[in-house]
């Protein structure tokens, strides 16, 4: 029986181990229970595709991007004419609906979806609704009015690079969420990016040595191969609606190893 004794307890170690314990875990392959130390330049936060869409320039000339906040009474519809975009929902339901509501595709909130000049804007339950749209424009349309019942422009870039001759568009929409503490990757664009801040507060840092803060309802823009990073400033998280728009066949996005 004493013989037995040093086996029985080797395989209760074994058996212990196997399992682990509270203070010395069982980590899956190629988790290290000590972080490791993350590069300035590589990304802590989340990036979300809401949509994505390619079409053949609809404009000539210079474009610019503008951001479009709409609140829209319960039980309202309306017709869009305007450029086609995307619609996001930030509060509240939203469908968009097109030949006499026999396409119709409902939007909850934190949803997107493209929206051409036939599509009409419903708001079939919620008494608050609210969402943006966001759209290339031609510079033809600075300080024009829209035809949306109501709406108030939060942010409109300046001009932007006119896109090359023969090439169709990739417009996507995305949503960025960082945690205080997060960033986004030190990158780079083949397109243009303009985007939102909805929530939170950012430091935008260029490769020209450029260092922007920008606060929750305000916007930023930039351009085409320019290297940037986004910084959470501040112990709020952070919300940011970003729009791109980038030549077919060009890299959307070029993570880099080196800082702004």
């Amino acid at each position: 029986m004493s013989r037995l004794l040093p086996v029985v307890a080797a395989l209760l170690l074994v058996v212990s181990c196997a399992k682990g314990t509270p203070t010395n875990p069982i980590l899956p392959p190629g988790v290290s229970p000590t972080p490791f130390p993350v590069p300035p330049y590589v990304g802590i936060g989340k990036y979300q595709m809401l949509g994505e869409f390619t079409d053949v320039p609809w404009s000539a000339g210079v474009p610019f991007i503008t951001f479009l906040e709409v609140r829209q009474a319960l039980g309202s519809a309306f017709a869009h004419r305007d450029v086609s975009g995307f619609t996001y929902s930030l509060k509240g339901s939203h469908l968009l609906s097109r030949d006499d509501g026999d396409r119709v595709k409902p939007l909850t909130e934190g949803d997107a979806g493209w929206t051409g000049s036939a599509d009409q804007h419903q708001n079939p339950a919620s008494p608050d609704s609210l969402w943006y749209f966001v759209a290339m424009r031609s510079i033809a349309q600075r300080s024009t009015a829209l035809s949306y019942p109501t709406y108030k422009l939060v942010y409109e870039t300046p001009d932007l690079p006119t896109p090359p001759q023969g090439k169709r568009l990739v417009h996507q929409l995305g949503l960025i969420t960082m945690a205080p503490g997060g960033r986004t990757s030190s990158h780079s664009h083949g397109g243009s990016e303009a985007f939102y801040v909805i929530e939170g507060t950012i430091e935008l840092s260029l490769n020209d040595g450029t260092k922007i803060k920008i606060n929750a309802g305000q916007g930023g823009t930039v351009k085409p191969g320019r290297v940037m990073q986004m910084h959470v400033l501040g112990d709020a998280p952070v919300k940011i609606l970003t729009y791109f728009v980038t030549p077919q066949g060009d890299p959307w996005q070029t993570n880099l190893q080196t800082t702004p």
